[in-house]
């Protein structure tokens, strides 16, 4: 008998043993990281500019999110003077975090430095405030309130069924069916924010200057000239170009070169 229980125990004492090297490698990856963030910030403190750049980009390349990464990337691209890579790091800050308050306000200091003649095309307002709904939270919190809306409507539903009184009965069916429809609201604003943090289809210009054209060629005619940090929507890609659209609705061409998507 002694044989027969001798082996989930040598199997517990594997897992314990994996689940702790798991647990260290993690430590180890995740101290390496915090310590070149710590690298770049000391960079930047001591206008190293583009060692700083050098070593945030290191970071995402390797893999690492965070809005304060972002963030300070943007700070050091905006040292550099290059403002448009400072307006996308941003942009892509608020993505991760839309609270993030110094990425807000740095972001609107730059574009109201921006002397593009663009006037933006009032937005319906259905289509603003499902916008600013969907960029509220994280997908994932979005998740969350869904699903806590939905089990604390099913556990209403429960007084229909466990409620001593007529009334308790009543209100259990009345609350708990209406948070649930209520749930369908954060699970929709949940599916939205993902595919948007996946591909926003927004981009901005990073190039000084770009000319928009009206066709995906170096000799087709010109619409105007643009400069870096105009926030567009990317509609179509060919052949090196993307057909991209203005905040005031204009459409032409740009080369892939001159933009990156947030």
């Amino acid at each position: 008998m002694g044989k027969l229980f001798d082996k989930p125990h040598r199997m517990k004492k594997l897992f314990a043993i994996l689940t702790l090297s798991i647990s260290l490698i993690t430590s180890v990856l995740g101290g390496d990281e915090e310590r070149l963030f710590a690298e770049g910030n000391k960079a930047y403190q001591q206008k190293e500019f583009g060692k700083a750049i050098e070593i945030y980009e290191q970071l995402l390349a390797s893999g690492w999110r965070a809005a304060d990464l972002e963030y300070n990337l943007g700070n050091a691209w905006y040292r550099s003077d290059s403002p448009g890579r400072a307006i996308l790091h941003y942009e892509r800050a608020l993505l991760q975090s839309p609270g993030h308050t110094e990425a807000q306000r740095n972001l609107l200091f730059l574009r109201s430095k921006i002397k593009n003649e663009i006037e933006p095309l009032p937005p319906f307002f259905l289509t603003k405030w499902w916008l600013s709904a969907k960029l509220a939270l994280p997908s994932t919190s979005m998740g969350i309130l869904a699903l806590a809306l939905w089990w604390l409507g099913f556990s209403l539903l429960a007084l229909r069924v466990l409620g001593k009184s007529r009334s308790q009965k009543k209100w259990g069916l009345l609350l708990g069916v209406g948070l649930m429809a209520l749930s369908l609201l954060p699970f929709a604003l949940a599916i939205g924010r993902a595919a948007f943090e996946k591909n926003t289809h927004q981009a901005i210009l990073i190039q000084k200057t770009a000319i928009l054209r009206i066709a995906p060629e170096d000799t087709s005619q010109e619409i105007m000239t643009l400069q870096e940090g105009v926030k567009l929507a990317q509609v179509e890609n060919l052949g090196g170009w993307w057909r991209v659209r203005l905040e005031n609705g204009e459409l032409g061409w740009l080369p892939e070169s001159a933009i990156e998507r947030i």
